[in-house]
């Protein structure tokens, strides 16, 4: 046999818990003094149980009924006894020909009777043992067991809603219950001047007010079908909201992977054009990101536009002549002028797409140096964006530990101290220091290795491959 499951063993202990307080009531309720017209309580009651065969299903699986007026008014006139005999042959009366679970007979049984004694009290408060007499005070007490009712059920019922599904407390509260609060009050208040009739003329007269009785319960079903209604509406749109959304997070992820995709095709095609800087590009990106997230930039655009910054530094190549890009002797002062412009010219072809104009500013100033003298603008120091301080870093150190055709690619242990040598010089201090943490972890990848790279939101940025 399987073991309650914790969620199961909540529930159970709640409904123990609350038909036990029940129980406790309704025997309390037959200790009280009471009114002594039978007759009259008998046809308070049969009236509560034809309108609690009239209840009204509310939107959580629950209902509510003008039943507990009569519930009020035999508090009001027989006392605590009469109260819970009303309430108990109400609820009875209700379940006939319906199926209910034996946790529910006994969760009603305890709420209703925890209500009904509480709806009692005036009973006692104001001294009514023989018989209620002031008009005005039986007016106040049926609103105040009206509210006292109201509470009792509110709160039992949305809270075993709370430990049955996913809704807290607050929202189980004010989906069902939160708007009936004055309904309880007023009717109470009839209930009151039911009592003050019955007081004066008898049992005939709660008789001839049954019909005013029978209106407002459909005036209050109107209202309520109204209601659960607007609710069911709002979670359909809510339910197709969401839909929506998710549909949108993933064309948003589609669209961000197929920019990466286009600009990593890109960058793959400058790679063949240069042969000597195969799969630079990506390298530098990945460590640059790597760098970045050391430095503290941890918002995932933030390091997009890094990544895409570093990933296109190059693009503006397209723009040199292969007659110097691939030329195999050194290059004229003129030619050397001439290749200074790629910067800017990556910069004009990445700044036409809003999408790449954060790292265009990358591709602009990431041969500018830490001590100004660099390229294109000279800029010194934090004038340089971090974005292009970082790249120029990671830059280097691929720089040196790649094999080039006119020489073998040196150590990272090498590349290590040649870029502590430029610390304030070519460098950024600060990006030195976040170098130095990375470097371990830099030490341990296969010469020529690119890896995966992946932001919190899953985007892929980076590829796989191994030099040959």
């Amino acid at each position: 046999m399987s073991r309650p499951t914790p969620l199961r063993r909540r529930d159970d202990l709640f409904i123990a818990s609350v038909f036990a307080l029940g129980a406790v009531c309704f025997t309390l309720s037959f200790f009280a003094r009471t009114g002594s017209d039978m007759l009259g309580l008998a046809v308070i009651v049969a009236l509560s149980c034809i309108t609690q065969r009239m209840s009204i299903t509310l939107y959580w699986n629950g209902s509510v009924s003008i039943a507990f007026i009569g519930t009020v008014m035999a508090g009001l006139l027989f006392g605590p006894m009469g109260a819970a005999l009303t309430t108990t042959a109400a609820d009875i009366a209700g379940a006939v020909g319906k199926r209910r679970s034996a946790s529910k007979w006994l969760f009603n049984f305890g709420h209703l009777n925890v209500g009904a004694l509480m709806a009692s009290l005036p009973w006692f408060v104001l001294g009514w043992s023989r018989g209620p007499s002031d008009p005005a005070k039986l007016l106040f007490a049926g609103a105040a067991s009206g509210l006292a009712i109201f509470l009792v059920s509110s709160v039992a019922v949305s809270g075993i809603i709370t430990i049955t599904s996913a809704r807290s407390f607050r929202t189980s509260y004010s989906e069902n219950f939160r708007w009936l609060m004055p309904h309880y009050v007023v009717l109470g208040v009839v209930a009151g001047a039911l009592a003050i009739l019955y007081d004066g003329l008898g049992v005939a007269a709660v008789l001839v007010l049954a019909l005013p009785l029978l209106l407002t319960r459909y005036a209050m079903a109107q209202f309520v079908d109204r209601t659960r209604d607007n609710v069911l509406r709002l979670e359909r749109s809510n339910d197709q909201l969401q839909h929506a959304y998710v549909e949108i997070r993933d064309m948003s992820q589609q669209v961000h992977e197929a920019y990466t995709g286009t600009l990593e095709s890109l960058v793959t095609a400058l790679d063949v054009r240069d042969q000597e800087t195969r799969g630079h590009s990506v390298r530098v990106a990945t460590h640059s990101v790597d760098i970045a997230k050391l430095l503290g930039i941890q918002d995932e655009e933030d390091l997009a536009f890094i990544y895409r910054g570093a990933l296109m530094h190059d693009v503006g190549k397209i723009g040199v002549p292969d007659a110097i890009l691939l030329k195999p002797a050194k290059l004229t002062e003129e030619e050397w002028e001439f290749m200074r412009k790629h910067s800017a010219m990556g910069y004009k072809i990445l700044a036409q797409v809003p999408y790449l104009r954060p790292a265009a500013k990358i591709v602009l100033a990431h041969h500018e140096r830490w001590d100004g003298g660099g390229y294109p603008r000279r800029l010194k120091g934090e004038e340089i964006p971090l974005g292009a301080r970082i790249f120029a870093l990671a830059d280097t150190y691929d720089a040196i530990i790649s094999d080039r055709p006119y020489r073998k690619g040196q150590s990272p242990e090498a590349a290590f101290q040649e870029i502590l040598r430029c610390a304030g010089t070519q460098f950024d201090p600060k990006v030195i220091e976040a170098f130095e943490a990375v470097f371990p972890e830099w030490q341990k990848e296969r010469p020529g290795e690119t890896r995966m790279l992946y932001f919190s939101n899953g985007y892929r940025r980076g590829t796989q491959r191994r030099a040959s």
